[in-house]
């Protein structure tokens, strides 16, 4: 933990970038020490700051910081979407679900909560807030799928049957596939996933079993903050040519939740039955 002198000049000169940010605009993003491990959350404005947080009252640093007990109040629950500049011409959109906390703060009150999360949180960097709304609300059977269209005349993904849990891929190109040949296929479209949650792409049954018709890295996996066009590599394992049609349904997307985990090494793991048997161990 930082302390004493070295924490004042890294305290103020976070202040100093605070104040070039607001100078010309709304807010600035405060991206913590340990911001790679997620999304930025925190919101510095002239006389407020916002926080994001998943759920409860408490945001863990190097000390843990009880936002209600720190003053701040809830001001609204739901998907937000917001863009921020992380370099000069470069700039970020994530979409986030949680509750949004509010504590007013302007002047001195406003260095003094700086310095409150600077203490517990660290800091890596202050930077410019472009864009923030609130997205539309979690749908109450599933989630909601921001989907940007680029290839006319194309379907957007969906669902063949109520209930199905993949949604169809379609080709935005002609593509002819030799046996034992690859391509890396464009759908025509990019999407945005909500956080907390990756897509899946996976081969068409009725293509492996009538075609030979695979995916070479099934599933491909796309993370929720992937934000370029959805492709998907295809592979003739048949004997036969085999010809894509724009408009071909060629793979189907699943969406699922999924946790992160945190890696903790340890000296040694606990023993089990199987223990370390591997490929065949179970005699089949």
């Amino acid at each position: 933990m930082i302390e004493g002198k070295d924490f004042e000049e890294l305290f103020e000169g976070m202040c100093r970038r605070a104040e070039d940010i607001l100078r010309t605009h709304k807010a600035a993003v405060y991206l913590t020490t340990y911001y790679r491990a997620g999304p930025p959350r925190i919101f510095i404005y002239r006389d407020r700051v916002h926080v994001l947080v998943k759920e409860g009252r408490v945001i863990y640093g190097f000390l843990p910081y009880d936002l209600e007990a720190g003053g701040y109040r809830e001001v609204g629950r739901g998907r937000y979407w917001f863009a921020y500049r992380f370099l000069p011409g470069k700039s970020f959109q994530v979409e986030l679900e949680g509750i949004l906390l509010e504590k007013e703060a302007q002047g001195d009150r406003l260095r003094e909560e700086m310095r409150a999360l600077f203490s517990c949180l660290g800091v890596f960097d202050l930077v410019p807030l472009i864009g923030w709304r609130k997205a539309a609300d979690m749908h109450v059977d599933g989630v909601s799928l921001r989907l940007q269209k680029f290839a006319p005349g194309v379907e957007l993904p969906s669902y063949a049957h109520e209930g199905d849990a993949g949604l169809d891929l379609r080709s935005a190109e002609d593509v002819v596939l030799g046996p034992g040949e690859r391509a890396l296929v464009s759908t025509g479209f990019a999407m945005a996933l909500p956080e907390g949650y990756a897509a899946f792409v996976q081969p068409r049954s009725g293509l492996a079993a009538k075609h030979g018709i695979s995916i070479v890295n099934t599933p491909g996996l796309i993370d929720c903050h992937y934000r370029g066009e959805v492709k998907v590599i295809l592979v003739n394992l048949g004997q036969e040519e085999f010809r894509v049609r724009k408009g071909d349904r060629i793979a189907q997307m699943v969406i699922q939740r999924v946790e992160s985990a945190e890696v903790v090494e340890v000296e040694e793991l606990d023993e089990t039955s199987r223990g370390e048997g591997g490929f065949g161990s179970t005699g089949r």
